[in-house]
């Protein structure tokens, strides 16, 4: 012991080289302390510096300063607050010694929500970004803009610039190039951008108390004036009134297309008159410039017929300001006999069916609808395949009115129904019939319905009608679905096909018409002469017809990705004569390719292997009701079958043959298969004399051309010439 004592005071002696711990030190440590040393003995003595160049005091540079002026409306009174920006910002910016005036740019009657459309606005920030600009003075920051992200964008775009640009917000006090400006702009930007939201909520609510009492934004269009009249309560009311010179160029553009004129035709016409569209080119003229496409948009406007139709669009972002078309997204409100016609209802709701017709091909005058109203076929209507003009409702209501199921006027007047968007119903104006709609076998649930709307108790309801559920339904592959072997009609949505056994049926034909039954769902094809308006030539390629086979899809309620094959009947008069006739009951559906076939096939598989999973073993206590689990995999069960049913048909060897309706024919008598179709609603064509008449009275007078906007004083420009 004492030796070890001797050799630690020893050691404790000895003069300390480096401090206590240095050999526990890590590298990261060592290099510190290494550092520290190398920066004590640093010695600027030998470094020169370069000074930077000395940069202009700003009082002493002359600033370019441009200022922004904007309102959101084309009110009067914002008339005067525009121009009284445009004055105290000039004679602002003129008046001090150290700033050069490089234009006053102007907004008048546009949003703060988006940028991008305000040319007074890009045309400032392209100026500045091309160095035209050193200063922009606005008076606040809502001015700028109420969008968060452009306010913030666009001033740090002119903060980067070289030189920098800077924003002076007057009401706020905010200079951009100060150093706390920053967080104060984004918080006043923000508050901006959700004061603009929240005027956007109440606008909206404002406009659906306003549409839902009656009180539309009706602005001026081609063929009205808005003018104040007395509203009979001490004030006044702003109104349409018709524009005699506009209502004549409005008359004679629908006889024109009544009388089978285009709508490229008719805007060739009133360019070559120089009829003002009642718009004006980005110059401030009058256009005068007619297309096609503002002719159409013209004539579909339903006020032109006394009508009003509220929220036909609506703007989803209150940020960029983009309509779309209102597709039940919002509430629409529609009044009839609005406002002073310019043209019936009748004249309106035919230009809107022709104009439907359009889109499919059709050329020529409007085609009435046609209907065999006795004899065997009654309720049958003549079918043209590319006439658009009339919806499934249409047919069902004439076929109904036909066979007696309902009990009014075959003549009732078409053309007085509300056809306001677009020339189609909207939704919930117009009677659907209810259950009467349901003219094919009921299921068990529709008959149930059907009792209950009759009165019948489950003892009295005969259900001869209804059908078992507990059929099965499969589709079928694509080598099944032949037409070439035996007559069948296949239709898609785009096409009608007949095979060519259908074709040999008929021998001798070249032309047949097409009668179809929404009621009884019933095909009927018979030969007719080739000038029949609604003739088709018979052969066995296919043919386009979009209108008939959506009209046909609407009715089965088929879906639009199967094509359908439907087997074809033959009824044969004694005399030789013959009709093919097709059960659309009696469909085959199959996917409209192989590759759907197996996506569809992959779906079924995937749902059936969810059901196994979802499989669960129960035990059935004495005298109790089944689980809940069981009544929901029996209702999904039925849903599956009816779902299959609507979409894949009645298999053919389950199907009862025969036409509903139509008798075997055994006299000799006159065949009233052969029964022409009725036209209805007739008196839409106009005259060619009618039409030159009326083109010949706006030639002598033609519309007054309306006062161009009162511009902005001459002293007041919107970009400086002298800047450039």
């Amino acid at each position: 012991m004492d030796d070890v004592k001797q050799v630690a005071e020893e050691r404790a002696s000895r003069p300390k080289t480096a401090p206590v711990g240095a050999g526990f030190e890590s590298e990261r440590q060592r290099e510190k302390i290494a550092l520290g040393r190398q920066l004590a003995e640093l010695d600027g003595r030998n470094v020169h510096k370069i000074a930077a160049a000395a940069e202009a005091p700003e009082e002493d540079r002359v600033l370019r300063v441009a200022a922004y002026c904007r309102v959101s409306t084309d009110d009067i009174d914002q008339k005067i607050s525009i121009h009284m920006q445009i004055k105290h910002y000039t004679e602002l910016i003129k008046s001090n010694p150290n700033w050069k005036y490089a234009g006053c740019y102007v907004d008048d009657g546009f949003s703060g929500t988006n940028t991008s459309h305000r040319q007074g606005f890009q045309k400032l920030m392209k100026d500045a970004m091309d160095g035209k600009i050193d200063m922009i003075i606005t008076k606040a920051v809502s001015r700028f803009a109420r969008n968060l992200m452009d306010c913030i964008g666009w001033v740090e775009a002119l903060q980067n610039h070289d030189p920098p640009i800077r924003v002076f917000f007057e009401t706020e006090h905010i200079d951009t190039m100060s150093q706390t400006s920053g967080i104060i702009l984004f918080v006043l930007a923000m508050v901006a951008q959700e004061e603009s939201h929240m005027k956007s909520e109440a606008i909206l609510l404002s406009l659906e108390w306003r549409f839902s009492r009656g009180r539309f934004l009706t602005p001026r269009l081609f063929g009205y004036d808005k003018v104040e009249v007395p509203d009979g309560y001490g004030g006044h009311k702003k109104v349409l009134q018709v524009n005699e010179n506009e209502a004549r160029v409005v008359r004679w553009m629908y006889s024109m297309l009544l009388g089978g004129g285009t709508p490229e035709e008719i805007a060739d016409v009133l360019t070559e008159l120089a009829i003002p569209t009642g718009g004006r080119r980005r110059d401030g003229t009058l256009n005068t410039h007619w297309t096609a496409k503002g002719v159409i948009g013209t004539m579909r406007n339903e006020k032109h017929c006394g009508d009003v139709l509220a929220r036909k669009t609506y703007t989803p972002n209150y940020k960029d300001h983009k309509a779309k078309k209102n597709n039940g997204k919002k509430n629409k409100y529609f009044q009839p006999d609005h406002h002073e016609a310019i043209v019936s209802r009748a004249t309106w709701n035919a230009a809107q069916r022709i104009l439907n017709s359009r889109r499919y091909g059709h050329e020529g005058t409007y085609l009435p609808m046609r209907v065999v109203d006795r004899g065997a076929l009654a309720g049958y209507i003549s079918m043209n395949r590319s006439w658009a003009g009339f919806d499934y409702e249409d047919y069902y209501r004439a076929s109904q009115i036909a066979m007696g199921i309902l009990d009014e006027e075959l003549d009732a007047d078409l053309g007085k129904e509300y056809l306001p968007e677009g020339g189609h119903r909207i939704g919930g104006l117009v009677d659907d019939h209810g259950i009467a709609q349901i003219a094919r076998d009921l299921t068990a649930a529709e008959q149930e319905i059907k009792d209950e709307l009759e009165g019948k108790t489950a003892e009295e309801s005969d259900g001869v009608n209804t059908v078992s559920a507990d059929r099965a339904f499969q589709v079928v592959n694509g080598n099944m679905f032949s037409r070439v072997h035996e007559p069948v009609l296949r239709i898609t949505t785009s096409h009608l096909t007949f095979s060519v056994r259908c074709v040999s049926r008929l021998p001798g034909a070249e032309t047949v018409e097409l009668l179809f039954n929404p009621v009884e769902r019933m095909i009927v094809v018979r030969p007719c002469a080739p000038d029949h308006p609604n003739a088709m030539p018979w052969n066995a390629a296919g043919r386009g017809a979009s209108p008939l086979c959506k009209t046909i899809y609407d009715s089965m309620g088929w879906d639009a990705d199967y094509a359908y094959r439907i087997p074809c009947q033959t009824v044969t008069h004694p005399s030789g004569a013959a009709v093919l006739v097709f059960d659309l009951d009696n469909f085959i559906g199959r996917a409209t390719s192989k590759k759907d076939e197996v996506v569809i096939a992959r779906k079924q598989a995937e749902a059936v292997q969810e059901e196994r999973e979802d499989a669960k073993s129960y035990y059935y206590p004495p005298d109790e009701d089944e689980p809940q689990e069981i009544k929901d995999m029996e209702s999904r069960f039925m849903q599956a079958v009816e779902e299959n049913k609507r979409r894949f048909g009645t298999p053919v060897f389950q199907h009862v043959p025969g036409m509903r309706g139509v008798s075997a024919v055994t006299s000799a008598e006159e065949w009233d298969m052969l029964i022409e179709a009725r036209p209805l609603d007739i008196t839409h064509t106009v005259d060619a004399e009618t039409v030159d008449g009326l083109l010949e009275t706006i030639k002598k007078s033609p519309p007054e051309i309306p006062v161009p906007k009162e511009p902005y004083p001459e002293e007041i420009i919107v970009e400086n010439k002298e800047a450039e």
